[in-house]
């Protein structure tokens, strides 16, 4: 479930750099002058909007501009919102990667209880009633095949939710440069 709302919010956020979130022309300079009425567009997005990184990052960047009017201090800023961003979200993983972890783990712990009861019962395949034995090492060996295949399906849904977010923080400093940096006029 955590992967899949992560997922969709990822999405969510993607999207929003398939629009032109400043809404001008593209070939329109934009100058100093015209920070504060790009901040207010910006500023005036659903809360839920505002919140995405795009819309932080150019929010960030049309302010710093506004503020120096500096086309480096711009793109560094964009940078540094960008790289933030990354890092917020490759630990917002590190619990989920904690129980693709564990979940093999949990396996083990079914394979030494299936063992430990079959060599319970190896008094019973001396007698030469082996069912015991087998049922117990085939409980055993099956609780690990199973975590082992959660855990391989868990890894690629982590690694594509990943791809997904670095992605965005990539296209993301893209779309800025592209959208805002570029044009600027200092």
């Amino acid at each position: 479930a955590i992967l899949g709302y992560k997922g969709l919010a990822t999405y969510r956020e993607q999207a929003l750099l398939e629009t032109d979130l400043l809404a001008l022309p593209e070939t329109l300079p934009i100058g100093r002058e015209d920070a504060r009425e790009l901040a207010a567009r910006l500023e005036a997005f659903p809360a839920e909007e505002r919140e995405m990184l795009p819309p932080r990052a150019l929010l960030t960047s049309v302010e710093r501009f506004g503020a120096t009017g500096n086309v480096q201090d711009v793109s560094t800023a964009a940078r540094n919102v960008c790289e933030s961003e990354g890092e917020r979200l490759e630990s917002e993983l590190s619990i989920i990667r904690y129980v693709a972890w564990a979940i093999p783990s949990v396996g083990f712990i079914g394979t030494v209880r299936g063992i430990g009861d079959a060599l319970g019962q190896a008094h019973r395949a001396v007698e030469g009633d082996i069912t015991g034995v087998t049922a117990s090492l085939g409980t055993a060996f099956n609780s690990t095949f199973i975590a082992l295949m959660i855990s391989i399906v868990l890894m690629f849904l982590i690694h594509q939710l990943q791809l997904m977010q670095e992605r965005l923080v990539l296209d993301t400093e893209r779309y800025v440069d592209h959208w805002f940096i570029r044009r600027l006029k200092s």
